[in-house]
């Protein structure tokens, strides 16, 4: 070791030294996340045929999180890297790791802020706006949040938008990203005690040609009724606008909830209506609902065969009925079984016969989870789920499913603790 190496790793340990303490009086803290998930794919997502063989691998995500707080601001970094086991060169040298979240928030008063940065929207249930968590990379927005907390009153409204740009251009705004170029919202929530209520009205623009920009407006309420062992919610939203290519939207989606505890066993029944175009439609997908940037894993099965809502469908969009049943054998260990099963909202072309209709029943889906918290900070999980497709889905897909659709999963979360400045 040089004597210039010796010095440095002496003055970055005084930094430390003199961090910590300092970091305490502050409200600064320090986590990680990490979060190796080993899958075995025989059907996820996509109908296995004779012709393939199951897929097995591991992901990994790890992230370092940083938050300092003061009275007037508060300060957030979240760095992380996704990878694949074995997906680089052992001696290359590629960069994996970006910024999930770089995001600041200025207090003005104790009810009112701005928050600015990359950052997750996350509202309601995440039908519409959600931090898709399940997915190892998650997902952010580059926005700028304006916030209004009323404790007393108990109501909250945000509004918040993004501009979306590809480089630091010189002259003209053109995007080639199949991302928004522009998103603006504003949402609000009042609870009323065992009753709470949200309303959001959400448009999003999307650039057909150089400076033309398509707009897409989604409103609508979400509502929640909690009492002692029953939990009810309810959703609607309506769509309208126009496509990418310059059609009109007219879509909608409705979709409730029922679960009650019974002590050890919480029953849920529900279901999910996402409107659709028919046969008679030249471009059914003028009425089938686009769910946006929602977490859909949590909703529409987790073999994710209709998280792209209205691509999946091609236009017919779905019904989604379910029956759910959790078990919490101890205070550490739950049991989650989930019975799906899904539709098409309409009937629609068959893309290989183009002189015929699709039956709207898709096939079902039975999700099974284990849970069990090993400590405040370690986490194990495992699941297995399988698929029983119907023709319309082979059609949809066009693919001849063989065998039986499944894929099992098992996952480590740890969650470690650096610095708590709580």
């Amino acid at each position: 070791m040089s004597h210039f190496q010796f010095i440095y790793q002496k003055l970055v340990t005084l930094f430390f030294l003199i961090l910590i303490p300092i970091a305490g009086q502050a409200q600064f803290s320090l986590s990680g996340e990490f979060r190796p998930r080993t899958e075995l794919r025989n059907g996820y997502k996509l109908l296995r045929t004779s012709q393939n063989n199951p897929a097995f691998f591991t992901s990994q995500r790890t992230r370092l999180n940083l938050v300092y707080k003061q009275d007037k601001y508060t300060f957030k970094l979240s760095g992380q890297d996704v990878r694949t086991w074995g997906e680089v060169d052992q001696l290359q040298d590629n960069p994996n790791v970006n910024i999930h979240e770089a995001w600041a928030q200025v207090n003005f008063s104790e009810t009112l802020g701005m928050k600015i940065g990359r950052q997750e929207l996350v509202y309601d249930d995440q039908r519409l706006l959600g931090s898709v968590n399940w997915a190892q990379q998650g997902r952010s927005h580059d926005a700028l949040l304006i916030t209004y907390q009323n404790q007393s009153s108990e109501f909250s409204l945000d509004i918040g938008g993004a501009y979306n740009q590809e480089a630091q251009n010189v002259l003209g705004n053109s995007y080639s990203l199949p991302n928004y170029k522009m998103l603006s919202y504003v949402w609000l929530n009042k609870d009323f005690g065992k009753f709470d209520a949200s309303g959001i009205f959400l448009t999003d623009g999307f650039e057909v040609s150089s400076g033309s920009v398509n707009y897409r407006y989604t409103y609508g309420t979400h509502i929640n009724y909690h009492a002692k062992d029953l939990a009810i919610s309810g959703t609607i939203y309506a769509q309208s606008g126009d496509d990418a290519n310059r059609n009109n939207i007219w879509a909608y989606m409705a979709a409730g909830k029922v679960s009650y505890d019974l002590s050890l066993v919480i029953i849920t029944v529900g279901y999910d209506y996402l409107s659709g175009g028919d046969a008679g439609d030249s471009n059914p997908t003028s009425h089938a609902f686009n769910t946006l940037y929602a977490t859909n894993h949590k909703f529409y099965g987790h073999m994710d065969y209709f998280t792209n809502i209205p691509a999946d469908t091609r236009g017919g969009s779905l019904q989604d009925a379910q029956v759910g049943v959790a078990f919490a054998t101890s205070e550490k260990t739950s049991l989650n079984l989930t019975y799906h099963h899904f539709s098409l909202a309409n009937e629609i072309t068959d893309p290989l016969n183009p002189g015929q209709t699709l039956d709207i029943s898709l096939g079902s889906e039975v999700d099974f989870s284990l849970d069990y918290g090993f400590s405040d900070e370690i986490n194990f999980r495992l699941g297995y789920s399988a698929l029983f497709e119907n023709a319309s889905l082979e059609d949809l897909q066009q693919r001849q499913a063989d065998g039986l659709q499944q894929w099992g999963w098992v996952m480590l979360t740890l969650k470690p603790k650096f610095l708590d400045g709580d």
